[in-house]
């Protein structure tokens, strides 16, 4: 039985939207305009442009190769089975992590209204429980998981709204003038803006289930991350304009809700945060299950990862795999060792897959009959797409390399551990 094509055009927008906006905007601000002042908000656009190269790469292998998986399909198809298993190994860790962390920051807001949750027990309660909800809603189809996905969207989106017109109509009439920053304070706020967009290819992944992808995935992945790069803009714009540079804040949004509204919107704001990271849990969940699923189509997993439920046509087996895989993460506190490495592992993966589009154009002559102007852009943006990753890459630290050798190294003793088997199983049959 394979996978049905239930997700159209605003469902993968808003698989990227909340693939992109999660814990971190909440956060953001403030350190934005510590680092960066009144240019903080048009470093968003600068390096947001720089990252479109990175989506547009994505989107052009998309076109091509259709398939439930995203980076897996790719690097297999570029660089064999091996490659895709390293791939899709990394990937799920990174995945699994922020969807255990994430667990940990949706309750850590909910717990400012609800302070039971702030408890040993009510935390590991919550946690089962927002599990059991993502398995369910997840494992009864994808349709509904996207109409789940398009509710909490809007329940997130409108109070950003709100927040950002009340915030422009309140402006200052002198506000500060634009400067450049130094230098050397450029680098650490274009990687905090780069972090910002990373997220966005949780859409490719679900190629298999979107209806006519080829057009589908390449127009949400540019239309939503340019909207989401205005977005972050926008609201580095009020912030900076209405609290300044100051002290960072760890709520730096709710504390200008706070400003604009009072209390009130300190506590719509303090729901909009849950809200924002609960679609971000379920994007991430509908997206990182099908990667098993893909790898098992490849057989570099064992079959049953592949199961599709008979009623609902959905991934079962690999959905409940990853809930539960990411709930003892959370419930364990497993997550934090792994989240060391997760940003440069996924990095590392964009540039494995944007590897894998230029190798693929070549081999596989997809630009025989292309313009001359879109046979230049298939070579020069892989080209500053990469060169945009190795240096944000350059940025990690030693720790974060060290972790991502050790999972390298244990992905590939996995590999050959569950190739041996199935070459066993093969011979024996």
């Amino acid at each position: 039985m394979e996978l049905k094509r239930n997700i159209g055009f605003l469902g993968a927008s808003f698989l990227v939207l909340n693939g992109l906006i999660g814990a971190g905007i909440f956060a953001l601000p403030a350190k934005m305009a510590a680092t960066l002042g009144a240019a903080s908000p048009w470093i968003f656009l600068l390096f947001g442009g720089l990252m479109l190269t990175i989506v547009w790469c994505f989107g052009q292998l998309a076109v091509k190769l259709q398939e439930t998986g995203g980076p897996t399909v790719y690097s297999e198809a570029a660089f064999g089975p091996f490659a895709s298993f390293q791939t899709g190994w990394l990937y799920y860790l990174a995945r699994a992590t922020a969807i255990a962390a994430n667990m940990h920051v949706l309750l850590l807001n909910a717990g400012y209204l609800w302070p039971q949750l702030q408890t040993s027990m009510g935390e590991s309660l919550a946690i089962l429980v927002i599990s059991g909800l993502l398995i369910w809603v997840n494992v009864t189809g994808v349709k509904r998981a996207i109409r789940a996905l398009d509710g909490i969207t809007l329940l997130k989106l409108l109070p950003f709204m709100a927040l950002i017109i009340t915030g422009l109509i309140s402006l200052p009439e002198h506000t500060s003038t634009f400067t450049l920053p130094p230098i050397d304070t450029v680098g650490a706020g274009a990687l905090l803006t780069l972090y910002a967009f990373i997220g966005f290819e949780t859409v490719v992944v679900t190629s298999g289930e979107t209806r006519n992808p080829a057009k589908t995935i390449p127009r949400a992945l540019m239309v939503t991350v340019i909207a989401i790069a205005l977005f972050y803009f926008t609201v580095q714009y009020v912030y900076w304009h209405t609290m300044g540079a100051g002290e960072p804040d760890d709520a730096p949004l709710i504390a200008l809700a706070d400003t604009l509204f009072g209390p009130v919107g300190a506590i719509i704001l303090t729901l909009t945060a849950v809200f924002s990271v609960a679609g971000n849990l379920l994007a991430n969940s509908i997206s990182t299950s099908r990667l098993t699923f893909a790898m098992a189509k490849e057989k570099t997993l064992p079959a049953p990862f592949a199961h599709v439920h008979p009623r609902f046509a959905t991934p079962d087996v690999s959905i409940i795999v990853l809930g539960v895989f990411a709930a003892i993460m959370a419930l364990s506190g497993g997550f934090v060792w792994l989240a060391v490495a997760s940003v440069l592992s996924r990095l590392l993966v964009y540039i494995l897959c944007i590897s894998a589009l230029l190798k693929l154009q070549h081999q596989r002559r997809w630009l025989t009959q292309a313009t001359l102007l879109k046979v230049v852009l298939a070579w020069v943006v892989p080209v500053i797409a990469i060169a945009v990753c190795a240096w944000s890459v350059a940025q990690s630290t030693a720790n974060a390399w060290w972790f991502l050798i050790g999972e390298c190294v244990a992905g590939s003793l996995l590999y050959f551990i569950l190739k041996r088997r199935s070459q066993s199983s093969t011979g024996a049959d």
